[in-house]
């Protein structure tokens, strides 16, 4: 299992560890005041995370240890007159108590997903976008072919607003990844980022394309795994088409666990972890067949990562 579960919530994160006889435990909340909402390991090493603050905004930080944070003096930005989703910022207007943006401008309130590849970190934010750096975050840069997307005008918000949450890359060839938006649906590149198809034939729409998370198999790229807001699919063609894959899931399946609240990791041990919006975190040696309750008590979980 990982050597580190790092937990971000509504107010710090914690990183779970286990002692010798195998229980979790924690040092307490880090990065208090925070919302913590995303994590990687970047190609150096240093863990990469990001945080929000209703005052200051989002950021990211980066730490080797877990117990000292230094913050990044960038982060991913869009231009100045960039056009915002109309229905993102009204959902967004509770963030902006002073009243300080506009309206019409397209801002990233949240860092939804941090992302490695090789040597590049990639980003997911909010309002929906991807933006990738080549130099550990020292500057970010937006991928266009996404975010400027001919469909883009059509995008609408879920309930936690527009925003690009889920990121995945072929091992096999890197030209092809795959994000997932809400409540726009799963893009698909195979050209690097230049552009990109829609991959959602086969799923309801009645909610909208509200994806709220997506894996696949790390020796399969094709076979990928999709929780929606109107339930539970698997792809064999890359996303070309989806099946509702149910039988045995309670209807509710998916009403505690946010969008980034669950990790697996890939090491001999087939570990995976959840955290629920009640504030447990839930951890499986055995990749789901024995489950035991590493943390309780925490405010609401935002995201999980595993790391070794």
């Amino acid at each position: 299992m990982g050597d580190v579960v790092f937990v971000g919530t509504g107010k710090g994160a914690v990183a779970l560890r286990r002692n010798g006889a195998g229980a979790w435990h924690h040092d307490g909340l880090d990065l208090q005041g925070w919302l913590v909402t995303a994590a990687t390991q970047g190609p150096d090493g240093r863990f990469y995370i990001g945080v929000t603050s209703d005052v200051y905004g989002c950021t990211l930080v980066v730490t080797e240890d877990f117990k000292t944070y230094t913050p990044l003096e960038n982060g991913p930005r869009y231009e100045a007159g960039e056009r915002g989703n109309d229905m993102h910022n009204r959902l967004m207007g509770a963030m902006d108590p002073m009243g300080e943006k506009s309206a019409s401008q397209r801002y990233v309130d949240q860092i939804w997903k941090l992302h490695c590849d090789g040597e590049r970190l990639y980003a997911g934010v909010s309002e929906a976008g991807l933006f990738v750096s080549d130099d550990l975050g020292a500057s970010w840069q937006p991928v266009k072919g996404l975010n400027d997307h001919p469909s883009r005008e059509g995008w609408n918000a879920g309930f936690g607003g527009l925003c690009c949450h889920s990121i995945l890359t072929d091992s096999q060839n890197p030209k092809r990844r795959w994000v997932g938006i809400s409540a726009a649906g799963v893009f698909r590149t195979d050209d690097g980022g230049e552009s990109w198809i829609s991959a959602n034939d086969g799923v309801s729409s009645d909610e909208g394309y509200c994806v709220h998370g997506l894996a696949h198999d790390p020796d399969n790229a094709d076979v990928i795994y999709r929780q929606d807001h109107r339930g539970f699919y698997r792809s064999d063609s890359g996303g070309d088409y989806w099946v509702l894959i149910e039988d045995g899931l309670p209807s509710d399946f998916y009403t505690s666990i946010l969008r980034g609240a669950m990790a697996i990791d890939q090491g001999a041990d087939f570990g995976v972890y959840f955290g629920t919006s009640a504030g447990q975190v839930f951890a499986s040696p055995d990749g789901g067949d024995h489950w035991q309750l590493a943390a309780d008590g925490l405010p609401k979980v935002l995201c999980v990562e595993s790391f070794h």
